[in-house]
Parts: C-alpha cells; structure tokens; sequence
C-alpha cells in the first residue's frame, strides 16, 4: 500500500503532547508529560525521536535514550532504543507495518548512519523481534537472553561476609560513584557506563517512582566496593541496579542482605533482577537464595553497530545487563 502524504521527521518542540497521547492510546497506561520530560530530557543536537505523520496524525514512533557505552577501553555514543509504537491512525490507508519499518530506517539514516551514536541496543519482545530480524538488522549480534532470577520471602541465605561491610543511602548525584565505576570497570568490560551522572539520570527524579539506592564500602574504609539501587513498590523487591568489586564478595553479601531486609519491611511477594555478563555474581547469587528463571515478557537483548570499526557479533553473550538497562522499572 502506498505512503503517499506520510512526513517522516525528527521531534520538534511541542510533539511531546502527540508522542505521550499516542504512547498512552497503544499502551493502554497513562504516563504524564511530567515523565516523558524526565524520560526525554533535552540531548546536544537534538532528542533522538523520529515521527512520522499523516497529515496532523501521529502514525509511528521510534525513539532512543542517550547514553554511553564502554568496549573494553573505548566509550562509544550509543542509544537505547524505547517507545516504539504505531497509532490506530497508521492503519488508515496504508501499511502499518510499512510506516513502522519506514520510521525506524529513517531513525538508522538520521542518527546512526550520520555518525551520530555508534551502537543502537534495545529489548524487543518476541513479535517485535521477528519483524526486526526480518527487515532491521536486529540479529547483527545475536539476541541476548536475559539471566533474570528471583527469590521467594525467607529464601534469602546469610553469609557471614556482609559483617565486613555497610551500606550507605545516598540520593541525588553521588560523586563517589564516578570513584566506584573506575574501580570495578574492568569487571564490566562490555556495558553502558555507570558513573555518577548515569546512576543520577536513571535513577532519581522519576515522577512518583522511588529508587532506594545504597552505596557499600569495607567497615573501615570510605573507598565504594559496589552499588545497589532497588525498587519496592508493586508488591515486589526489584533489584534494579547492581555493580559490585569482585574482588569483595562480602559486598554482594551485604546487597542480598540489604535487598531481603527491604522485601521482608514492604512484604514483597518476592524480589527480582537482571544480571547478564556477570558469572561471578550470577554464581553467588544462587548460593545466596536466587534461582534464574526465564524472564517472564521474553524480552531480549539486540544491538546494531553503525560504526565500521565496531564488530557487535564480538559482544555476543558479554554484555552487562541489569534492568536498569531497560526503561521498564
């Protein structure tokens, strides 16, 4: 079918009001403008959204998060792909598969081919997925399942490691996390960058979300070993974010102490987390209670490279993922 009249451009000032109508229409939710601007701040050289209209209706969307990516020794500019949605209006007249496909190839030519961000990564779900395959380039690295694992209330087990280290709370932009990031990088050798300005754009300001983040550090000592943020409305304990210095096993101790003591306080049906490219503490998690089960959405990890010097299919199974990584906690 034809697309004849359909305008495909990057977000203007004042789409947001269309972009969040629409989002809300497909997704059957009601996020306000207050998050989309929390979601979407203002990024050099413009937010990463591309639209597509039919006349004055919004009929696709295809958008991305900023952030950066470290590869080994090298960060590149990348983007998290979010919000992909067709509206009702993109079934009028015209393929919608056709306006979604269109959308997302101008999104690549605008901000991938240009040179813009390097690596674009997302987590499709399973039809999004196939249609990505088939037409996108999703399988340029092949999809990474997610390591997701969960524990029911008094599975927690204690070690006697956790008594060498305490935790701290901390809000707002925590410069010790920059000290931390350098610390444990080498342990994350493939994953977006948590440095202090990171943590504090992902995980502080959301509209009437709360993330309990924690600091840990030895008992005698002011130098950050790891780093935890949790999210306990929902009826579950979710373990939203996590690096730790695997040189400290003590420290992941603490976290898992730290995480039962919240879910026990806000009687949480259980507590959850992603852990992707980390053995060590994927390993140590199941000593301490967790058991990894499949991560019930079947949602995966994909990722496309626009950089020549950039081999994504090399990052296969080495990515660090948690569910900070993702936009859905």
């Amino acid at each position: 079918m034809s697309l004849e009249g359909v305008v495909f451009r990057p977000y203007r000032t004042g789409d947001e009001e269309a972009i969040n109508r629409g989002f809300n229409e497909v997704f059957k939710t009601s996020r306000s403008l207050d998050e989309w601007r929390w979601k979407f701040p203002p990024a050099e050289g413009g937010r990463p959204i591309m639209l597509a209209f039919s006349g004055n209706d919004l009929v696709a969307h295809y958008a991305g998060i900023p952030v950066m990516f470290q590869i080994g020794e090298r960060e590149v500019p990348a983007v998290q792909i979010v919000d992909v949605f067709s509206t009702k209006a993109g079934r009028r007249g015209f393929s919608r598969r056709g306006v979604w496909v269109r959308t997302v190839e101008t999104f690549f030519a605008e901000f991938g081919a240009s040179g813009r961000y390097s690596l674009l990564f997302g987590f499709p779900g399973k039809r999004a997925l196939r249609l990505g395959v088939l037409q996108l380039g999703y399988d340029a690295m092949p999809p990474q399942e997610i390591a997701s694992f969960h524990r029911e209330p008094g599975g927690a087990r204690t070690s006697v490691q956790r008594l060498a280290y305490r935790a701290e709370l901390v809000g707002g932009v925590e410069p010790r996390l920059d000290a931390l990031w350098r610390r444990v990088r080498g342990d994350y050798p493939v994953a977006v960058v948590r440095d202090a300005r990171r943590v504090s754009r992902r995980l502080s300001g959301r509209p009437g979300v709360t993330y309990h983040r924690f600091v840990i550090l030895p008992r005698f000592s002011a130098a950050p070993v790891g780093f935890v943020a949790f999210r306990t409305d929902g009826g579950v304990c979710r373990w939203v974010d996590l690096v730790w210095d695997h040189s400290h096993p003590g420290a992941l101790a603490l976290v898992s102490h730290l995480g039962a003591r919240l879910a026990a306080a806000v009687e949480a049906g259980y507590e959850e987390l992603w852990l992707n490219g980390d053995a060590a503490g994927a390993e140590r998690l199941v000593s301490l209670g967790f058991e990894r089960r499949p991560e019930p959405n079947g949602l995966v990890m994909v990722a496309r490279s626009f950089d020549p010097s950039l081999d994504v299919t090399a990052l296969d199974g080495r990515v660090f993922i948690t569910m900070a990584d993702a936009d859905l906690v």
